[in-house]
């Protein structure tokens, strides 16, 4: 895992009056190794999947970018497994409360047999007051089944159409 935190987007001396909109930092976060939940239905921290960020003015905005390598082996079943976005220990960026159904922020696919992982990704703009705060990304599968981040089904080295993936959670406070 590595981070990185790039400063000073907008021209010194800060953005003119009635900017908005402008890019103050960024900070990312890779994930080049592989992870999977086995057999849970709760939802579980990615490690190597979280940043935090500092912003500079509480009235701004933190543009969350996530981009997840993942899939699920669930056979002919292609449901249950999702990421979640979360803000210190809240969840945010989920859908509508609908039924039983698992609010979360994104599906990730159920891949069965198949040789392949998916990309699942999500973006959201959130204002989290002044401060320092977390974000990570959690992993989840309803149906208690194996699901893999940055690990295609087949391990087999000589495999050539299996690959080894990243993901990645980026944050940008946006000026308001």
């Amino acid at each position: 895992m590595s981070q990185i935190k790039v400063n000073s987007i907008v021209p010194s001396g800060g953005l003119p009056a009635g900017s908005n909109g402008g890019i103050i930092q960024v900070i990312q976060a890779v994930k080049s190794d592989s992870f999977s939940i086995n057999n849970t239905s709760s939802n579980t921290d990615i490690p190597g999947l979280s940043a935090s960020i500092t912003l500079s003015a509480a009235s701004n905005k933190v543009l969350v970018e996530v981009h997840v390598s993942a899939f699920s082996v669930e056979s002919t079943s292609y449901y249950g497994a999702r990421i979640q976005l979360v803000r210190g220990s809240t969840d945010i960026a989920r859908g509508d409360a609908d039924g039983n159904r698992v609010r979360c922020t994104a599906p990730v696919d159920g891949g069965g047999n198949s040789n392949y992982a998916d990309v699942t990704s999500a973006k959201f703009l959130d204002t989290p007051g002044a401060g320092t705060h977390t974000y990570k990304v959690q992993l989840g599968n309803s149906q208690s089944k194996n699901t893999f981040v940055n690990r295609p089904t087949n391990t087999s080295n000589d495999a050539t159409y299996s690959q080894c993936h990243i993901s990645s959670i980026t944050l940008s406070e946006v000026s308001v």
